[in-house]
């Protein structure tokens, strides 16, 4: 880094030094570079096209003259001189890169830039931006739970997940679940169920595959649960809490847009029970130990 700052330096204060209106006539680069390697292993072919290539251009103004000189004993050093206009200017380098092509490289920018510093802006304005990553994830699924609600149950979700770091994220769903015709033992009628959720949670993970990312989420879900009595003798309806604990994986895989897939366990903390006045006295229906939480649809990243 030491080296590429220094020639970004000098050789920016180089090229006003020798600005001028621009030649009508130019030479090929092969004609305006010469190359004394000494010790070092530059080759006068190899440093033309790396100037070429920073130049994007295969040629220079006549009065352009560029002499590269190894040192004789430092395979390491190299001095180069640049003239414009009867004016010279000369630029040594005591630590070039061990590897040949690193610093075939390294000099071909530095008299490129001498050359033409332009060539830079020009270079940095004709690459493709970075990606900026992505950490906003929209997921729109539909969520089927087994044993979620008192019976199986199904709704949509709407997720949002922000990545922290490339490994680490936080979430946050919207869930709702809906199930009709649950029964109670020792009774006549049935009722309908509808959960709706909040459900933050931290997931850990990365990718396991070209396509594919794996994560492990783990948080809660705190929301109400509605019940709707049918068919009773006397039908009613209540509310009530609802708080469990959450964990599970989350698989996405990109096939065009991004596909979410979740599959994970819902541990109840406090649940409400459900009751049933009969003749016999009131029946009731004990929340399940343990559900299922399977949800799939496509993601949107931001």
């Amino acid at each position: 880094m030491g080296v590429l700052a220094a020639l970004l330096t000098e050789t920016t204060r180089a090229s006003v030094l020798f600005a001028q209106p621009a030649a009508v006539v130019d030479n090929p680069l092969d004609a305006a570079i010469d190359v004394s390697p000494g010790a070092t292993c530059l080759d006068a072919g190899r440093l033309e096209a790396q100037v070429r290539t920073w130049l994007r251009r295969g040629s220079v103004p006549a009065e352009v003259r560029v002499h590269v000189r190894g040192d004789e004993h430092d395979s390491r050093a190299v001095v180069f001189s640049i003239e414009r206009h009867a004016k010279a200017y000369e630029r040594r380098f005591d630590q070039l890169p061990e590897d040949c092509t690193e610093a075939t490289a390294v000099v071909g920018l530095a008299v490129a830039l001498a050359i033409d510093a332009s060539s830079l802006r020009s270079l940095v304005a004709n690459a493709p931006d970075e990606a900026r990553p992505k950490r906003i994830l929209l997921a729109l699924q539909v969520g089927a739970g087994f044993q979620v609600m008192p019976e199986g149950s199904v709704g949509p979700v709407v997720g949002v997940e922000y990545g922290l770091l490339d490994w680490l994220s936080v979430r946050l769903d919207a869930l709702t679940q809906f199930s009709w015709g649950n029964s109670i033992d020792g009774t006549s009628g049935v009722f309908d169920t509808a959960l709706a959720a909040a459900v933050p949670d931290v997931c850990a993970g990365g990718a396991v595959g070209d396509r594919l990312q794996l994560q492990l989420c783990s948080g809660a879900g705190f929301g109400v649960l509605h019940a709707q009595g049918r068919g009773f003798a006397v039908s009613r309806s209540a509310t009530g809490s609802w708080v469990v604990a959450q964990g599970g994986v989350r698989l996405m895989a990109m096939l065009g847009i991004s596909w979410v897939v979740d599959i994970g366990a819902v541990l109840p903390l406090h649940v409400p029970s459900f009751r049933a006045d009969t003749a016999a006295g009131p029946a009731y229906l004990q929340p399940n130990p343990a559900g299922t939480l399977v949800m799939i649809g496509p993601a949107f990243l931001f």
